[in-house]
């Protein structure tokens, strides 16, 4: 069985691949758990000093986190997305996500962890679980909005449509577009010159300085506790198993607000 997530290494710069074309590349439990063991084996072998994140092909970064399957398994996957998120966001040298085609729901949240966003210009972006009766997360919904601020999350989350890669470039959630033809050359240009213009443990600590400033949560444990409640509560509600088995029947949702 092909793996849902492929390691490239070329000189310093390491490359981890979303692998499951036939599914939109959507990242199954076991996808995101090896892609967590990639991120911390990368890390402990201390040769990379960039990684790129990509998707198998040019058609779709990520539809994000797979949904199918029983209660069981989504709980699993849910473990997969939480271990895989902490291993980016705790990997201390440039991540750089090259979109192409749509980046959503958890791929949304990977593009935004990373420290550049290089978009083609078929990149779309989006979160559209109020379309599905679920709420994102709300450690999610913080990394958005501390990056692209709150009339732009809320264009995005409330309305739950996908922006295309020219809106992503004007409310400053991607660093830049360019043409499908030339991604791939323009981040590893990008990737290079990271690589090896930079000095890796200058690179580290102004991470780390910039994280501690400015990505270092500020919500207090008993916000947190309220607001994991929350999501949890509509993210079991019936509307959220109407939206899902919407989905999978490809159907239009019918939703009745409890």
């Amino acid at each position: 069985m092909e793996k849902g997530i492929i390691r490239d290494d070329k000189g310093y710069v390491s490359t981890i691949i979303f692998n499951r074309p036939e599914k939109r590349n959507a990242l199954d439990a076991d996808s995101l758990f090896l892609f967590g063991d990639t991120v911390k084996e990368i890390e402990k072998e201390n040769k990379t000093r960039v990684i790129i994140l990509r998707g198998t092909g040019e058609k779709i970064f990520t539809s994000g986190v797979d949904l199918a399957g029983g209660k069981k398994e989504f709980n699993r996957t849910i473990e997969g997305l939480d271990y895989c998120l902490n291993s980016l966001m705790d990997y201390p040298l440039p991540v750089i996500s090259m979109v192409c085609g749509p980046a959503i729901g958890g791929g949304l949240d990977l593009a935004v962890i990373s420290d550049f966003r290089i978009a083609a210009d078929n990149a779309r972006f989006g979160a559209p679980l109020v379309r599905l009766g679920r709420t994102y997360y709300y450690t999610a919904i913080e990394r958005l909005t501390r990056l692209i601020g709150l009339a732009g999350s809320k264009e995005i989350l409330l309305i739950g449509k996908l922006i295309d890669s020219a809106k992503a470039l004007e409310l400053g959630l991607v660093n830049r577009v360019v043409s499908l033809n030339k991604i791939e050359s323009v981040t590893f240009d990008l990737a290079s010159e990271l690589a090896e213009k930079t000095a890796p443990m200058a690179v580290k600590v102004t991470k780390h300085t910039i994280r501690k400033i400015f990505e270092t949560t500020r919500i207090s444990s008993e916000l947190a506790s309220e607001l994991h409640g929350l999501v949890e509560e509509i993210n079991k509600s019936e509307d959220a198993v109407e939206g899902i088995n919407a989905m999978l029947a490809k159907r239009k949702p019918v939703f009745k607000g409890r």
